[in-house]
């Protein structure tokens, strides 16, 4: 992929710019070439991997949205790379132990810069990878506010690090969509960044690399591949239309359906979408999840699955607060867990589903497919965002009024203090629904629907909540939960 060799070139050009702005639209692979390009670099005997940070607003882990921690993480990595930069990061916080707490710029001054100043006579570059970070943020609008803010002065502080006096053998991969916040900083500026926007990049040129893929991951399954013509593989590529996400959720969708009807699913999913091609960049992708929305939802002749049961599914997921697992959703939507997994099962192409029931790992594998399901899928498919926090919250009320109860610590006197073990009795269920309950109920249209389940459920049960608040030394959360409830919900002083 010319690509990957353009990237690899400039890392060891040590007399090119420091900064690499590699921009594209969702799904152009923009992750998959960081990715790889972590994985040859630390291979790569010329080249010192300093690190790497994967931004994701889909994933479950809160760090992974936090753009503050991204300079730590780099410089954390770093120190295990290099002896001569860890001693010297280690004095800097001897001297400063507070510049964790300090804004951006002082952070790579210190964490980066100084300690990198060590390695500014090697002969091999150090390379760091930001990747997405135009999925920093985070669950309400004053917090994406921030991160937007502080990803702008990251970038700005990357630029300022390349024109320091001494010049070091640094170099910065950063990934990002061209979202306005990164294209007005200084990185989109030629002079100081090397830029390649992937949308720019030849069709042919990309085609090619998608086809590429493709044969890649069909010969996996040789079978598979005998069956499959190249005329078939060409039209996946042609419908990808430079996206990588529509090649892979494709063969995901196809290849997760077993050998025996892969070939029919192959045909069948090139047949959906090959008139809507022209409808735009992501009439491809949007055909492509509607195809596997209506399939998924379709009723076989013993199943009495709906669409609207689906569309609760894909909602909640969606809008929890964490990733979960097959368990505590189970409980939360109220559903047997077979039952749920059944569900999930035909939706493996666009969730990620583990295998253990208890792993907190359950996730939608993009962050495109809820933009699609909020606002460019068919009127029948489309889901409001309210759906999900309706769900969630008749959940977590649910899963309170089934699981609270008096000394749900198991301590053997309210005078002790609790186990610093969780009792087995505070599952995952119920501490999601503790702490979530009234973060739905307050993004409903109109929460008052939850008055009188919140005065029959919660309000008995307000000192079991508490109790599970202290178990889980979260009651500093509580005065704000109830404040909160006190300004949504019309019934709470009931």
């Amino acid at each position: 992929m010319q690509v990957l060799n353009d990237i690899l070139n400039w890392i060891k050009d040590l007399k090119s710019h420091q900064i690499f702005w590699l921009a594209g639209m969702a799904g152009t692979g923009k992750s998959a070439i960081a990715w790889t390009i972590c994985s040859r670099a630390s291979k790569d005997p010329k080249i010192i991997f300093g690190g790497s940070f994967f931004c994701s607003r889909s994933t479950g882990s809160v760090a992974q949205r936090d753009v503050r921690c991204i300079i730590p993480t780099l410089a954390q990595l770093m120190a295990r790379q290099s002896i001569e930069f860890g001693k010297a990061l280690a004095e800097g916080l001897s001297r400063d132990p507070d510049v964790l707490h300090k804004q951006i710029d002082a952070q790579i001054e210190q964490l980066l810069y100084a300690p990198l100043l060590t390695l500014k006579e090697s002969p091999d570059p150090v390379l760091f990878v930001l990747d997405a970070l135009d999925e920093c943020g985070g669950k309400s609008i004053s917090e994406n506010e921030e991160s937007h803010r502080i990803v702008s002065e990251m970038l700005e502080a990357l630029v300022a690090f390349s024109v320091m006096p001494v010049k070091l053998p640094v170099k910065f991969l950063v990934t990002s969509r061209p979202e306005t916040r990164i294209r007005d900083t200084s990185v989109s500026d030629k002079t100081f960044s090397k830029i390649l926007r992937l949308h720019t990049i030849e069709k042919d040129q990309v085609a090619a690399d998608i086809r590429l893929y493709i044969n890649t991951r069909l010969a996996s399954s040789p079978r598979l591949r005998r069956q499959v013509a190249e005329q078939d593989m060409i039209a996946l590529a042609r419908v990808a239309d430079g996206l990588f996400i529509v090649a892979a959720t494709a063969l995901k969708y196809t290849l997760g359906a077993g050998i025996d009807i892969a070939v029919v699913r192959f045909q069948k999913l090139l047949n959906s979408s090959r008139e809507s091609l022209i409808a735009g960049a992501v009439a491809p992708l949007d055909s492509m999840y509607t195809l596997i929305v209506e399939e998924a939802a379709q009723a076989s002749e013993n199943d009495t699955e709906r669409l609207p049961d689906m569309l609760q599914l894909l909602a909640s997921l969606l809008s929890a607060q964490t990733t979960l697992s097959v368990n505590t959703l189970a409980e939360l939507l109220n559903l047997p867990q077979i039952i749920l997994r059944a569900s999930l099962a035909r939706l493996h192409a666009v969730v990620h589903v583990p295998d253990d029931d208890e792993k907190s790992d359950l996730r939608i594998l993009h962050a495109s497919f809820g933009d699609y399901l909020f606002g460019r899928a068919p009127a029948n498919i489309r889901v409001s965002k309210s759906l999900g926090h309706e769900v969630l919250s008749r959940g977590c009320l649910h899963v309170m009024a089934e699981r609270l109860y008096f000394n749900i610590s198991q301590s053997r006197s309210s005078y002790e203090w609790n186990s610093k073990a969780k009792p087995d009795s505070v599952v995952p269920s119920v501490e999601y629904a503790c702490l979530q309950w009234i973060y739905h109920t307050s993004n409903l249209p109109d929460p008052s629907i939850r008055d009188k389940e919140i005065k029959d459920i919660f309000c008995p049960r307000f000192l079991f909540w508490l109790e599970v608040l202290s178990v889980l030394k979260r009651v500093g959360r509580a005065t704000a939960m109830l404040l909160l409830a006190k300004s949504t919900v019309s019934d709470i002083n009931s």
